[in-house]
């Protein structure tokens, strides 16, 4: 998915395509304009003199071209940004990264914080340590299944 996100942002436009073929369409007539030059074919050089000229009136016309982006090429391109942005919050999730910046920015679920309570308050009167031990159970069903075995 990542390469084809570099793939759709990395191309190039339609002008800057005809321009860079023009130029190379100019490189290729000047080489072989020598080459006929070099054989002694004024015909053929004069040829490639024009070829030359009309590929340099491409390239001075590409200026005036107007790129285009397809509707379908922005909804991919939406998408992608999407797919990018959950996977970066996947990735800060899995990671570890999510819980340090809810510590960071303070923000806790209300059930943490009233099981933590429950927790602090059971440190001070023991007799609410069968509370906290039963609300564990119960938000972890993994913990209880684990203290039945």
């Amino acid at each position: 998915m990542m390469l084809a996100f570099v793939i759709l942002l990395g191309c190039a436009s339609a002008p800057e395509r005809i321009a860079s073929s023009a130029a190379e369409i100019r490189t290729l007539a000047a080489s072989s304009r020598d080459r006929f030059e070099a054989v002694g074919d004024s015909a053929g050089a004069a040829e490639q003199g024009e070829i030359d000229e009309l590929a340099a009136s491409i390239g001075v016309d590409a200026a005036g071209v107007r790129p285009t982006t397809p509707a379908w090429m922005s909804t991919v391109e939406l998408a992608l940004y999407v797919a990018l942005a959950i996977a970066a919050v996947v990735i800060m999730l899995q990671t570890g990264i999510g819980t340090a910046i809810r510590r960071v920015l303070g923000w806790i679920p209300q059930r943490k914080r009233s099981a933590a309570k429950l927790l602090r308050e059971s440190l001070d009167d023991p007799t609410k340590l069968r509370e906290a031990v039963a609300a564990a159970r119960t938000a972890d069903p993994l913990l209880s299944a684990a203290w039945r075995s």
